[in-house]
């Protein structure tokens, strides 16, 4: 489920690292995407739930939060990785990228028509394994601006075809 709502920030993130000249070869958007979500679900698989927490908490992320630290190492270094940058490419795209992800859910959360602590804990429950309070098609609509019941359900497919500037 990470990944389906990621997707919804793709868009936001190549805006993102245009704007820090950061078009690298390949779909570096993607990767950043890529990247965050395996680093929130490293940190999900050893009990942290402190970035998902932050993420989907409502609340506004500030860069120097200690979650955009302790996921910043990691993202850097798979951004290094796969997409062959420096260190210092690495770092400023990730101290820029994390808390706008953040940002952008916590808005997004915000603005649904579930309660906070609902979504929190169906993204936590289905990062387990489980199945939360919220099922995913009602979700993800209402995170993409429709309602309970699934009256706002996508097609999950079609979260990649959203377009570049729709999240604005």
């Amino acid at each position: 489920m990470l990944e389906q709502l990621l997707n919804m920030a793709e868009g936001p993130l190549q805006e993102m690292l245009a704007g820090m000249d950061q078009n690298q070869p390949g779909n570096s958007a993607s990767v950043l995407k890529d990247s965050i979500a395996s680093s929130v679900q490293k940190q999900v698989a050893s009990g942290d739930l402190g970035a998902i927490k932050e993420m989907f908490s409502g609340s506004e992320t500030s860069p120097g939060a200690s979650v955009i630290n302790n996921l910043q190492g990691d993202v850097s270094a798979n951004l290094m990785d796969k997409l062959g940058i420096s260190k210092e490419q690495a770092m400023s795209i990730a101290a820029a990228a994390l808390p706008m992800i953040m940002n952008f859910f916590n808005k997004r959360v915000n603005d649904a028509p579930q309660d906070n602590g609902d979504i929190m804990s169906s993204i936590v429950s289905s990062l387990q394994g489980g199945k939360g309070k919220v099922e995913a098609g009602d979700l993800l609509g209402s995170l993409m601006g429709g309602g309970k019941g699934g009256n706002g359900g996508m097609d999950l497919g079609g979260l990649m075809d959203l377009g570049k500037g729709l999240f604005k």
